[in-house]
């Protein structure tokens, strides 16, 4: 029995030798996979991050310089104080255009109003010279004055025409109604006259005139010709 024990000891040793050999060798692979990774991991982004510099360093820089620039050369803006913010900002001439909108040489930079910036090569300032903009604004707030007064006087000259209509209106109905009361009143007097320069005798006349029966305010119509007085006579 203690041969058997041993062997089997001794087994059990060579089993545990061989684990511990194959996992050492499998650690020290893995350390080196591990690094091996670590390193192409670190080429990479180094790679990477040049890409990404010069093309930042192509693009980005000049983008940049003309978003500052539109920042600083805001619309409405006198030229002189534009120019000395930019100075200040750390740009100087070399770095943009100024350019008038007749093309005209700009000497005096408190002279000019800037209108906008372009993008190019240079950003490109446009300005326009004070004086004219405030000659424009002027002759804009005249002719909006003409507008306005023009505005009025016609208003006022509907008005007065829709009045001296109304009026004509109302006076053409009170002459209408004044012609149709007259027109009336000679109607009633000629029946008036007509009824009294008729005249019948008795109801023989009427009958003969064929104007019998007769009613009470026609022409020729008599209370003496009405026996029973009840409006009708010759019946």
């Amino acid at each position: 029995m203690v041969p058997t024990i041993r062997r089997s000891a001794t087994t059990r040793e060579r089993i545990m030798l061989n684990n511990r050999v194959r996992f050492g060798n499998m650690k020290r692979v893995n350390r080196a996979v591990w690094a091996l990774t670590v390193i192409l991991m670190m080429v990479l982004g180094l790679v990477l991050a040049g890409c990404s510099g010069s093309s930042d360093g192509a693009d980005g820089k000049e983008e940049s310089t003309y978003s500052k620039i539109v920042a600083i050369a805001k619309k409405g803006r006198s030229l002189a104080d534009v120019k000395d913010e930019l100075k200040d900002a750390g740009f100087s001439s070399s770095d943009y255009e100024v350019k008038s909108d007749t093309d005209k040489m700009v000497l005096r930079a408190s002279n000019w109003v800037v209108q906008s910036v372009e993008d190019g090569d240079k950003p490109v300032i446009n300005v326009r010279k004070a004086s004219d903009i405030a000659q424009e604004e002027e002759a804009k707030k005249v002719a909006e004055e003409k507008k306005a007064a023009e505005e009025a006087a016609a208003k006022k000259a509907a008005e007065e025409e829709a009045a001296r209509k109304a009026a004509e209106e109302q006076a053409a109905a009170q002459a209408e109604a004044q012609r149709q009361a007259e027109e009336a009143a000679r109607q009633a007097q000629q029946q008036q006259q007509a009824q009294q320069n008729v005249h019948y005798a008795n109801c023989s006349e009427v009958r003969a005139a064929g104007a019998a029966p007769l009613y009470q305010g026609q022409p020729g119509y008599n209370g003496k010709l009405d026996r029973d007085h009840d409006g009708v006579a010759c019946e």
